[in-house]
């Protein structure tokens, strides 16, 4: 091929084929829905119209489709080319397809989205330029059929990416499953197309369920084949070929994944990367990715299959630690450590939880989750997922970390702590405790051991061991470590505050030889301690009592405790230990369980040892415990610490042991005596016992060194009253001051020497202060003002949070003090230090934050400087006169005084504001001077101050409801200074100002409406102009409660002093109505409503709607305003409109104007403009009283008894009103023509009495016009009045002579029609209450003037109206019928004739009429030229309305005549209705059924005759048609009308008894000869549905067809042989004959054909339909074999006969012909199906045919044959193979 051959190729396949015809018909017959035949024959017009229908069904499923129907469903779309649009053009044209197909996706299988598609394959052409898109929307239903519909359109050679549809498109089947997965292994375009289509299609939320489980299957599958080939060849190639496909379907999954919203994708996603990491060998660094990805996925609906997920990743990687970003997001889920042991049964998950439990040793103790972090490890150890391995490595991590901590470190504490729970707690158990054992050295090096458990008796706790502690045999090695060596120590007591140096090392050696108890013995018998002077010295004991109160380990802490319990038993009587209750107390606050013990075991001797004391015992330790501060302490007598001892701490033991926080309690109770504990053990202490105890409590906490002990005893001290009252204030107090009064340095110092963080130490100390001890307010007031603990920023942050906390529990003085100091605060100068800027902004934040009381905000009100203070009065009227430059009263200030005073100004204003200002009316003087005063700051700050005026006037608007409930509002009410609200009204540029004044106008004026209403002008003219035309709702809101509030005051002024209202309100009302076209529209009524409603709807409603009309005459938004608004006011106020507008139309057409000239300006417009706002007037009134809703609103107001006088003499002034105006504007043709026709819609408005009285007089009028009006209004009213309406009724009835008398008279067409018109409304519904004068009329409606007229529209009507006639007279029309009749069937013919569906309706509406009322009359004379007319109509191609009304007709005939007249009349026209065509038979023969079904069995027995006789002639239906020289009927045509037949014989069988219908039958068998094959056809139909419908009961009517059928088998089979050559017919008959045999076999019960005469018969010709010709072979499968099958069933208890069958069959089987033999064996696979065992017993007879079948030369006979005996085999059980040898 030359170059040139090569580009015109080209060229050739990628044309468009304009100009060739046929390729742009081929291209155009593409169709998912039709034919290419009928899809080629069809415009853009009808495709668009079927395709627009699925398109709207659509968009009813789903609101996302609407966007799209301005695009490509569009009307324009239909002229859309794609070919004649640019590259840029069909872009975007393609994104809005592949958009709109992305989201069909998921409801292709419903027919609407078959249609949508539809017009974008036969429009755009989708499946030739969107092919990949379309066909990936179309993959997961690969197996439907509409599959197969779009391979049909596809093009012939498909993109590369789809090249694997090829086979698939050149003959049409579905691609199976296996094809698919294939390509997405072997095709990496296909592969990544389709995982970018997802992508795609998850981002736009096109989704649906069937997508997501395709894809993610699909993608499962081919991942886990493209690993299994990627396992051969060499290393390299593997890895290479493994990162090639990560490179493929990792970005699609990291996409999916982080659409966490969608579920169904974030699992298909863990599904792939399973496969994906259980079968490639991944680097952890890949793993570690894919981990991070699959966490940050899970939500709730995805969590436990992201936990399966991430536990299998786990387990392919190396390292057991997870990362970080992993790990945090699984300390976020609630319970993971029982969420992993629920997963452990589905899937391993120990290398999770074990990356858990090390990832949580990590974060111990090194940042904010420190807790969470303690309790994850504990959950996961003792979940029970780890084995023994894993639970090793986890231990040794946790005490890996532990021994790495520096010692004394808080996070090491908490290390230490969890070891210490693993030890003592119940999971020790089991293969954990082994695990402990292995590590025990480490646990002792860290102070712990397995068996630690304290007992549970404080007194005799563990007296052997502690015992050991000290009695070392003297011969033990007295060498020490270096570690444990004390320091030299020249300290009196350890708590004497200069003995922190010398204690630190002590404590160092104490912790280090706690881990050994001969080291610690050693230690506490060293000198240097004084252990043997422990009795005398307080060296000892204060060394361990500040031991068990550091914040060293709990081991040793738990040492100290036990050695002071040890050196206690020293103690003889007469030593009084009442120093070492305080420190007891602490520890018996401590958060370990075990150091509760041994404190309770140390407080229980101490209580028995204090018992013995006597009152002059030594205290030990008061001289010198503290140093030189020892002399400060309170002590106690030793009665009463015996009494404290035994009587309140010893009962509460137990409680305190179990709650760490009950030891406050406790003591609390102890203080304040009341009872705590186990109310039988405690004895309440006497008052003084309990003062001195505060006392004693109170000097220690102020004494000790300690500051632990301190926080933790200061709570104890929080009680109101006079218990611990002198105590706070003489003691703790002071001592609170001077700690908030220490330097950050020295607090800082105190606190790490303690190992206390400062901020709660600082917290410890706040909660002491009580809200309502003058005390603590002071100095909480002397820390949030700076003057104390200046550089604490800390603190002053949580003072200030304290001072919320307990804000609303403190006294009013107080506060009040408070709040001036915060106030000050928060307006300091802002460039100050850190600190300073923190306590302004905290002082700002708390007084917004606290509530204010009304005391605290006068205050601050009244230290505004005094010239912003309120006036005496209003200035004076000359100075309201004066220039606005006189308001500045005061000197101007500099600019900094000003920005000062303004940010105080605001700062008040915020708080009032916030604060509620309707609960404090104190302030409403004050804020009045405020607002006065800012007019004046306006010109000095050159600023609107909008937000503070907002903030008054919101303020005062808030406090007015509140203060008109109070009584004496005289003050109140003197301090109101209106003149400053029209201030802002008119001068502020601000609406946001203009709005809130207005709002507290509205609110003052129903409260001092003398001050408001002089200022109103001002104020309405302001609405018209601004405030109306704005769109927000907070300006409705604002003109709503303006009209609310002032306009009724102002009503009520204007009719108080007497002046016309209409003048008084024209400027308001002009306002509004000049403003109406730019109020937004959904607040003009509502608006307007409550205007008319406020003013008075009687006095102002008629000028709104006047000024309306006259200001916008031929605006639609007014004309269906109007309406709508006075729908919304009673009947009443509407009449009363219609009269005062009217009366403006009097002013306004009058010479002498009044009114008119100041609402319509009538004195300021030209002569011509005056006429057309006249005619506008008048135009519009008409137009309103025609409102039909507005009419049945108006009647009620003649419905109410008590109110219909006044009404209908307001009714009756209208109208007189109504002449007026029209003799006034009689000279105007226009004008005159619309007070007509007001005047006619005004007569509508009446009552119906009325209404008729005053149309009998409107009819004497000679204007035509003017006549049909009344009657219209009089037929029109007809139809609402109701039947019980007994006056309304009889006027009704005494106006048709009237109306005939118009008739008679006039000739006009219009007249008479709606004068008959009128007659049949009101003779349909109340004729029977007057039958003489229906008669009376009916004489003329059937007479020339009416029935007889020329004009079709008259005929019509007089029809309709006969048949009213009709159904109200019954017998008395009988005379009618002989000339009403002839002249409807003449009308017929002609309708008929000419296409006259209207008159033809009439017709047979009047026709059905009479046969309802009067059956007996319509006899056959009338009957059958009914019938040929109905065909002729049914033929004629008329409308649907046409066949309603000729149905309805026949369903008359069918109930109501009689059905032996009925059948004679069809019989008669049965000819006529099948010359006539298919339509007019069908109808016949459905007439035969619906008057079978309508007849009862008794009319149905009667009239069997000539029923009998008319079936008969119908049974030769395809005689009949084949006979007649028109054109025949097609095939359908014919089946239809069999069916009919059949189902109408159907339904007369069960109308009658055997009796009857057998004589019937045997008649119809003898008339249906077998030479007449169309008679057998239809009969032998019937008969199939005759056995099928009615089964074993008519089995005995087989004897009637038993030797026609024989016979008729014999001559088909003789015909197939060349005897006859209507092989259409043939066919036909054969399928009739064997459906119906087929249908009595099967329904044999009684073993008719078992009989062998009746077998023998029916055997031998019905087995002889096995010998047909080729062309039959459809046959024998679906009607020959499937009959013989079930005569075989038939007789099947009898072996003889089907011996005979299987006689002839093997005869058949060596038969010469191949069909022969191949439906031979057919027919025998069926049997054996069918009979089974009872068909095999014949098998010996059988087998050598089967072996000569098993070698036939006819490749199907031998491959049935081998069918066959498969199928023998599996009912057999056994191998056939040998028997066919």
């Amino acid at each position: 091929m030359t170059s040139l051959q090569r580009q015109l190729a080209a060229i050739a396949a990628s044309s468009t084929h304009q100009l060739d015809l046929k390729a742009q018909k081929a291209a155009h017959g593409k169709s998912l829905l039709y034919e290419p035949r009928v899809a080629a024959s069809q415009s853009f017009d009808n495709i668009y119209l079927i395709c627009q229908e699925g398109f709207r069904n659509l968009c009813a499923l789903d609101h996302r489709f609407l966007p799209f129907s301005k695009t490509i469903f569009s009307e324009q779309s239909k002229e859309e080319d794609r070919t004649q649009r640019t590259k840029k053009e069909n872009q975007e044209l393609d994104t809005v397809l592949e958009a709109f197909i992305t989201l069909v996706g998921p409801r292709l299988l419903l027919k609407p989205a078959e249609k949508a598609l539809e017009w974008l394959v036969r429009r755009f052409r989708v499946h030739e330029y969107n092919t990949e898109c379309l066909v990936l929307t179309y993959l997961p239903y690969h197996a439907t059929p509409q599959f197969l519909a779009l391979l049909s359109i596809l093009p012939a050679s498909p993109p590369p990416t789809l090249r694997f549809l090829h086979p698939y498109i050149s003959s049409p089947t579905n691609p199976p499953r296996q094809t698919i997965v294939y390509t997405a292994v072997n095709t990496p375009a296909f592969f990544n197309a389709l995982q970018s289509y997802v992508v795609k299609v998850l981002q736009a939320s096109h989704f649906g369920p069937g997508l997501l489980s395709f894809w993610s299957s699909i993608t499962t599958q081919a991942v886990d084949a493209i690993l299994e080939q990627s396992q051969s060849g060499r290393r390299g190639i593997q890895d290479q070929r493994v990162e090639e496909l990560l490179l493929r379907v990792l970005p699609s999954i990291n996409e999916c994944l982080t659409l966490t919203d969608i579920p169904e994708a974030v699992l298909g996603c863990y599904m792939i990367i399973i496969v994906l990491v259980t079968k490639a060998a991944l680097e952890d660094k890949v793993l570690d990715a894919i981990m991070e990805a699959v966490a940050w996925s899970q939500e709730n609906e995805t969590l436990d299959g992201c936990l399966m997920c991430l536990a299998i990743i786990a387990e392919e990687r190396s390292q057991f630690d997870i990362p970080v970003k992993v790990s945090r997001r699984l300390f976020k889920i609630p319970n993971i450590a029982r969420r992993l042991s629920s997963l452990a049964g589905k899937c391993r998950v120990e290398s999770l939880a074990l990356g858990c439990a090390l990832a949580a040793v990590q974060g111990i103790g090194s940042n904010v989750r420190s807790e969470e972090c303690r309790a994850l490890f504990g959950d996961t150890i003792s979940s029970g997922v780890f084995g023994k391995s894993h639970t090793t490595l986890a231990v040794s991590s946790l005490l890996q970390k532990a021994h790495e901590c520096e010692p004394g470190s808080t996070e090491r504490a908490q290390l230490v702590d969890i070891a210490t729970q693993l030890s003592e707690g119940p999971s020790s158990s089991g293969f954990l405790h082994d695990v402990l054992e292995v590590h025990s050295k480490d646990l002792e090096s860290l102070g712990i051991t397995l068996q630690s458990t304290l007992a549970i008796d404080y007194g005799q706790e563990e007296d052997s061991e502690d015992e050991e502690m000290l009695e070392v045999a003297d011969d033990e090695d007295q060498q020490a470590d270096a570690a444990i060596f004390l320091p030299a120590i020249t300290e009196v007591s350890f708590l004497d505050p200069a003995s922190t140096p010398s204690f630190r090392s002590a404590a160092q050696a104490f912790e280090n030889a706690a881990l050994s108890k001969k080291k610690l013995a050693r230690l506490l018998k060293a000198e240097e301690l004084q252990s043997e002077q422990a009795t005398t010295e307080p060296l000892y004991l204060s060394f361990l009592m500040r031991m068990w109160c550091s914040n060293l380990s709990n081991s040793a802490r738990l040492g100290a405790l036990r050695s002071a319990s040890v050196a206690l038993k020293r103690f003889q009587s007469g030593v009084d230990l009442q120093v070492l209750i305080p420190y007891l107390l602490y520890a018996l606050g401590d958060s370990s369980q075990a150091i509760r013990r041994a404190a309770a075991a140390c407080v229980t001797f101490i209580a028995e040892q204090s018992t013995n004391n006597k009152s002059k015992a030594r205290v030990w330790g008061a001289l010198n415990v503290y140093g030189q501060e020892s002399s400060k302490i309170s002590k106690l007598q030793p009665e009463q610490t015996s009494a404290i001892l035994t009587s309140a701490l010893v009962p509460s033991l137990e409680e305190c042991v179990m709650d760490a926080s009950f030891m406050t309690t406790s003591i609390r109770h102890i203080l304040e005596g009341t009872h705590a504990g186990k109310p039988h053990t405690t004895t309440s202490l006497k008052s003084a016992v309990r003062a001195s105890f505060a006392s004693f409590l109170a000097s220690h906490i102020t004494l000790t060194p300690l500051l632990r002990v301190q926080c933790r005893l200061l709570p104890i001290f929080d009680l109101p009253g006079k218990s611990v009252g002198s105590e706070r204030t003489h003691t703790l107090i002071p001592y609170l001051k001077q700690w908030f009064s220490q330097p950050l340095a020295n607090v800082t110092i105190r606190c790490e020497s303690e190992g206390v963080d400062n901020l709660e130490a600082d917290a410890m100390h706040l909660a002491a202060l009580l809200p309502r001890e003058r005390e603590s307010a002071e100095l909480l007031k002397n820390i949030v003002s700076g003057s104390i603990g200046k550089e604490r920023i800390f603190l002053l942050n949580m003072a200030f949070d304290r001072l919320a906390s307990i804000w609303s529990s403190m006294k009013s003085e107080f506060r009040l003090s408070l709040s001036q100091s915060l106030l000050d605060s928060s307006l300091e100068d802002s460039t100050s230090g850190t600190f300073e800027e923190t306590r302004r902004i905290r002082s700002l934040e708390t007084l917004k934050n606290v509530k204010l009381d009304t005391a605290i905000l006068v205050s601050f009100v009244e230290t505004i400087p005094s010239a912003t203070k309120m006036p005496d009065g209003p200035p004076s009227k000359r100075r309201r006169r004066s220039s606005r430059n006189e308001i500045a009263r005061t000197e101007l200030r500099s600019p900094d005084d000003v920005a000062r005073l303004l940010q105080k100004v605001t700062l008040i204003l915020e708080l009032v504001e916030s604060s509620g200002p309707s609960q404090h009316p104190a302030l409403f003087r004050n804020l009045f001077g405020i607002l006065d005063e800012l007019q004046q700051l306006k010109q000095q700050s050159r600023s609107d101050l909008v937000y503070l005026q907002s903030l008054v006037l919101g303020s005062i608007n808030d406090m007015v409801p509140t203060i008109k409930e109070q009584q004496d509002q005289a003050e109140y009410q003197a301090s109101v200074r209106a003149d400053l609200l029209i201030e802002c009204i008119r001068h502020s540029a601000s609406p946001q100002i203009q709005n809130a004044a207005l709002l507290l106008v509205g609110s003052l004026a129903s409260w001092v409406p003398e001050v408001v209403l002089h200022n109103l002008m001002p104020i309405f003219t302001f609405m018209g102009s601004n405030l109306l035309r704005q769109q927000d709702d907070y300006s409705a809101h604002v003109v709503d409660q303006t009209i609310s509030r002032v306009v009724p005051q102002l009503a009520k002024s204007l009719r108080s002093k007497q002046r016309n209202f209409l003048q008084g309100v024209a400027d308001l009302l002009l306002s509004f109505t000049a403003a109406f076209e730019h109020i937004p529209s959904h607040r003009r009524l509502k608006l307007f409503q409550e205007l008319a409603r406020t003013l008075g709807p009687e006095d102002s409603l008629s000028a709104i709607v006047a000024l309306l009309v006259d200001r916008y005459p031929t605006s639609p938004a007014q004309r269906k305003f109007v309406p709508e608004l006075l729908l919304h006011f009673g009947p009443d106020a509407i009449l009363h409109t219609f009269r005062g507008y009217l009366d403006l139309v009097v002013d306004a057409a009058g010479s002498k104007r009044k009114i008119s000239d100041t609402l319509f300006a009538f004195n300021e417009k030209q002569p011509a403009q005056r006429e057309t706002s006249l005619l506008h007037l008048i135009s519009s009134l008409a137009d309103l009283t025609a409102d039909t809703t507005l009419r049945s609103h108006v009647r009620r107001a003649f419905k109410r008894n008590a109110e219909s006088s006044q009404a209908r003499t307001l009714f009756a002034s209208i109208l007189e009103t109504t002449v007026q105006v029209s003799k006034q504007v009689a000279k105007s043709q226009r004008q005159y023509e619309a007070c007509r026709r007001a005047l006619a819609n005004c007569l509508d408005l009446l009552p119906t009495i009325d209404l008729i009285k005053s149309a009998e007089l409107l009819v004497e009028n000679p204007d035509s016009q003017v006549q049909v009006a009344a009657v219209k209004a009089v037929e029109v009213r007809a139809g609402s009045v109701a039947q019980n309406d007994r006056s309304a009724v009889t006027t009704l009835l005494a106006f048709l002579p009237k109306v005939e008398n118009i008739l008679k008279q006039s000739k006009a067409v219009e007249v008479k029609i709606i004068a008959i018109s009128c007659i049949d409304k009101v003779v349909e519904r109340f004729g029977k209450k007057d039958v003489p004068a229906v008669a009376s009329i009916a004489q003329f409606i059937s007479g020339s003037q009416a029935l007889a007229s020329t004009d079709d529209r008259v005929r019509i009507l007089s029809l309709l109206c006969l048949a009213s006639i009709v159904s109200v007279l019954e017998d008395e029309t009988i005379s009618l019928l002989p000339t009403v009749l002839p002249t409807a069937f003449q009308y017929l013919k002609q309708s008929i004739e000419d296409e006259k569906e209207g008159l033809h309706n009439a017709v047979y509406s009047l026709l059905s009429e009479v046969i309802e009322r009067l059956a007996f009359m319509f006899s056959r004379e009338y009957l059958v030229p009914a019938l040929e007319l109905s065909h002729k109509s049914a033929t004629a191609g008329l409308a649907g309305t046409c066949e309603q009304s000729r149905q309805q007709f026949y369903q008359s005939i069918s109930k109501h005549l009689d059905a032996q007249e009925v059948f004679v009349a069809i019989k008669a026209t049965w000819q006529s209705a099948l010359d006539s065509g298919y339509e007019a038979s069908h109808e016949q023969l459905e007439l035969i059924d619906a008057t079978i079904e309508t007849q009862t069995k008794a009319k149905m027995i009667k009239a069997s005759s000539t029923l009998f006789s008319l079936l008969l002639d119908t049974f030769n239906l395809r005689s009949a048609i084949a006979s007649r020289e028109e054109e025949e009927y097609d095939d359908e045509e014919v089946t239809s009308l069999e069916n009919s037949l059949i189902e109408a014989v159907v339904a007369m069988i069960l109308k009658l008894n055997d009796a009857t219908f057998r004589p019937f039958f045997a008649q119809l068998v003898d008339q249906t000869p077998v030479s007449d094959t169309a008679r057998s056809i239809t009969f032998n139909k019937f008969l199939a549905a005759f056995f099928d419908k009615f089964k074993s009961i008519v089995t005995s009517y087989s004897s009637y067809i038993l030797e026609p059928s024989a016979q008729l088998l014999e001559r088909l089979a003789n015909s197939d042989n060349g005897d006859d050559d209507d092989d259409d017919s043939t066919e036909e008959l054969r399928s009739a004959v064997l459906s119906a045999l087929k249908n009595t076999f099967e329904h044999d019960t009684d073993g008719f054909w078992q009989t062998p005469s009746h077998y023998s018969t029916i055997l031998s010709p019905l087995l002889r339909q096995l010998t047909l010709p080729t062309s039959s072979t459809s046959q024998i499968s679906s009607h020959v074999i499937p009959a013989i099958t079930e005569l075989a069933a038939a007789s099947a208890s009898s072996l003889e006969n089907h011996r005979e069958m299987n006689t002839i069959l093997l005869k058949y089987m060596r038969a010469e012909e191949p069909h022969t033999r191949l439906a031979t064996v057919l027919c025998e696979q069926s049997l054996t199906k069918r009979l089974g065992e009872e068909w095999l017993a014949l098998l010996p007879e059988m087998l050598p045919f089967v072996s000569e079948l098993r070698e036939d030369d006819e490749e199907s006979v031998e491959r049935e044959t081998q069918r066959w005996i498969n199928s023998m085999e599996g009912i057999l059980g056994e191998d056939l193979g040998e028997m066919l040898q």
